[in-house]
């Protein structure tokens, strides 16, 4: 008798990365669109952990001391910290120099918080609207997406979404039923 392989459960992106600190405005559309994407692999996604609690906390009270940091209004320091860290990661682990960084950049309609001069890695810190991921993926110079969920009691971490080619074909064909569909709406008015 043939052993049959116990089935692979395909872990997918949770709510959690991009609503980590206000359960209340989960678009469950979007997350639900998402995870589909990451199962029939439109999308691929990785994570890394940048730095533990314990360090976070540490560069957190650092920042609360120091009399240097300047707030945007209405940001918490506890943003600002993440983007500190966003700012290491582009840095250290994807090679761009902190001359070629860029803060609240306007992009197709949002504000990204950290990104770099060539517009290839947007990343978002704290809670995010989960329509950037797809229209951040859609660009044609966005090689990845990087989110950084609030840490709350565990390790800071960043996740990377990738499209792949798969990714470009639905986008195409998702925007092709909108325009067909407006179209024949606008026949009615």
């Amino acid at each position: 008798m043939a052993v049959l392989p116990k089935a692979v459960k395909i872990a997918k992106p949770k709510p959690k990365i991009f609503y980590s600190n206000s359960p209340l405005g989960i678009d469950w559309a979007n997350i639900d669109e998402i995870a589909w994407m990451y199962q029939e692999e439109l999308i691929q996604l990785d994570s890394i952990v940048l730095a533990s609690h314990d360090e976070f906390e540490k560069r957190l009270d650092k920042a609360t001391q120091s009399n240097q940091m300047s707030l945007r209004e209405g940001e918490s320091l506890t943003h600002l910290v993440m983007k500190m860290f966003a700012t290491d990661c582009l840095i250290n682990k994807l090679g761009i120099s902190k001359d070629n960084i860029l803060y609240e950049y306007a992009l197709i309609g949002f504000e990204v918080d950290v990104i770099d001069r060539d517009l290839n890695f947007p990343t978002e810190c704290g809670n995010t609207n989960a329509l950037k991921l797809e229209k951040y993926l859609s660009l044609p110079h966005t090689k990845k997406m990087l989110i950084l969920p609030y840490p709350n009691l565990e390790d800071l971490k960043v996740f990377q979404f990738q499209a792949t080619p798969r990714f470009f074909d639905y986008i195409k064909h998702k925007q092709e039923h909108f325009n067909q569909r407006n179209a024949k709406l606008a026949k009615f008015h």
